[in-house]
């Protein structure tokens, strides 16, 4: 009697039970092959928005602290600004602006040099970082720079080889332009919200400077000395972001998708409900 109670009991619940849930219940009872994983039953495919981000993203203000430091350690120093301005946090067109001292003796032949003049720089630079949204950027760049300034210039009095006699000189106000291009490369690293330092290094190639018959300019201001046709300088800035009321970017939303992976191709031809699908504001 027990027997039959029990046998009746299975059969009803049997029969209220869905037989799609009978059927999974069957499908992972099932004995796996060896090596055999289980299959999913279901998947969720989720699709998020790309980000975009607002073309202007406002200015860069930035002063160089390594130009006043080489001058207290050396014989030539800048004191220098820029003004950049932020385009997608990609693209960075930039105008630097110092001015330049060099002071020095040689020890040798004790011929002195001296100047001080402003020069300017124009150029871009590009982030190269991947992730365009995080305020830290690695990137490279290409500036024009240009400088006019007078020179003086002065040694003591040396005897000529040739026709005899020693007789000092100085020429003072020497009229000079100079042209140069560099390749720049450097990083920048978030310090404090708006607040952030980096450091670039520069490969300057000069291409022109006014030809004079009583001296060639020892150091140019901005470009630095001119031993070689090329040289290579360097820059350790303290960067402010004047970005007020930017926006760095907008996200529509994450839209997910489900589906039953045990749906036939022929069901999902006939069916006429559309799959689920939640949309998160963000």
């Amino acid at each position: 009697m027990v027997k039959k109670t029990i046998i009746h009991t299975i059969m009803a619940m049997a029969t209220f039970m869905p037989w799609e849930q009978m059927a999974a219940q069957e499908a992972t009872t099932q004995p796996l092959m060896p090596g055999e994983a289980p299959k999913p039953t279901k998947y969720i495919a989720i699709e998020e928005e790309k980000e975009k981000i607002v073309f202007f993203q406002g200015f860069t203000l930035s002063v160089d602290a390594y130009g006043p430091a080489a001058y207290c350690l050396s014989d030539y120093g800048t004191a220098e600004a820029a003004l950049r301005l932020n385009l997608k946090n990609t693209f960075f067109p930039i105008v630097e602006a110092g001015y330049g001292m060099c002071e020095k003796e040689d020890y040798n032949t004790k011929i002195s040099y001296k100047v001080k003049a402003p020069y300017a720089r124009l150029g871009v630079d590009v982030n190269m970082l991947k992730d365009k949204f995080q305020d830290n950027r690695l990137y490279l760049g290409a500036r024009y720079g240009i400088s006019k300034f007078k020179y003086d210039i002065a040694g003591p009095a040396m005897s000529d080889p040739i026709w005899g006699g020693s007789e000092s000189f100085s020429h003072k106000g020497i009229d000079c332009t100079s042209q140069w291009l560099e390749l720049v490369a450097g990083i920048e690293v978030k310090i404090y919200k708006n607040f952030h330092m980096g450091w670039a290094v520069r490969y300057k190639s000069e291409l022109s400077s006014t030809k004079n018959q009583l001296a060639k300019p020892s150091c140019i201001p901005g470009y630095g000395y001119t031993t070689n046709s090329t040289c290579w300088g360097g820059t350790y800035s303290l960067i402010f972001d004047l970005n007020w009321g930017k926006k760095k970017s907008h996200k529509k939303g994450i839209s997910m998708e489900i589906r039953d992976l045990q749906e036939s191709p022929q069901e999902d031809e006939n069916t006429d409900s559309e799959p689920k699908e939640v949309v998160i504001e963000k």
